[in-house]
């Protein structure tokens, strides 16, 4: 994998990021992406379910699946070294699937564009061009994220981990758009989110806060309802993407 700089990485981003504006083309975009994009995670997530469903059940024996067998394999997962296998099958799902969830940054982009988005850019990104990187940076903040909350509760510290967790992910948020859109490589993806973050946090912070209240409404009211508010997250972050990389100074 090439790690070198690459000629759209020297792209200097502007802070200017005005709040109304964004939210207004969150808003908008999220209306055009919100039903297909929630029925394209309703059929995913479906069939995800039904599939791990199925090699459980064949594994363990569908007799054995019970309540008290359920606490006993979460209490498991609680000890080592159940634990580390635990969290390392969540970082490789989590990076497999992620080609699949950066899709909808695309479907937020045609959207915008007035551009067709068919089923198959659902798995455009399992392209070798995309899933390396993706896959790298997906797995190399689950790395860390999941190594911060180990080390936190082992210290005791647990609320302290949470904490820094979030401002990971927080930092990283516009790592999958740099991939996807800027064609940025893994490192200077990571670097180039942190910087973009930093330059104007309580923005961004108080602009994706809103997003994920509006998402948690769709939790609130009908569990289900939270596969059809989350794209607001996504048209939430790729407005103040879009808002960034649209105005640069140099």
């Amino acid at each position: 994998m090439n790690f070198e700089t690459r000629p759209k990485e020297n792209k200097q981003y502007t802070t200017e990021i005005h709040f109304e504006t964004v939210l207004n083309q969150a808003f908008a975009n999220y209306k055009k992406i919100a039903l297909y994009a929630g029925l394209a995670l309703f059929v995913f997530f479906f069939i995800l379910v039904i599939v791990v469903s199925g090699i459980s059940a064949n594994l363990i024996g569908q007799e054995n699946i019970n309540e008290k067998s359920m606490m006993q394999f979460q209490k498991l997962m609680t000890i080592e070294p159940y634990v580390w296998y635990y969290i390392g099958f969540s970082i490789v799902l989590g990076s497999l699937l992620s080609p699949f969830m950066a899709s909808f940054y695309k479907m937020a982009d045609a959207a915008e564009k007035d551009l067709t988005f068919g089923v198959s850019d659902l798995f455009s990104y399992y392209k070798p061009k995309y899933f390396f990187t993706i896959f790298t940076a997906t797995t190399i903040i689950g790395l860390a994220t999941n190594g911060t909350t180990l080390i936190a509760d082992e210290l005791g510290l647990s609320f302290v981990g949470i904490l820094i967790v979030l401002m990971i992910n927080f930092i990283t948020l516009f790592t999958i758009p740099l991939l996807i859109f800027e064609d940025s490589t893994v490192f200077n993806a990571v670097k180039t989110s942190i910087a973009i973050v930093l330059k104007q946090p309580m923005v961004i912070f108080l602009l994706v806060f809103l997003s994920l209240i509006g998402v948690l409404l769709g939790f609130f009211a009908f569990c289900i309802g939270i596969i059809f508010t989350y794209p607001f997250f996504i048209s939430m972050v790729y407005a103040i993407f879009k808002q960034v990389t649209n105005d640069i100074t140099s």
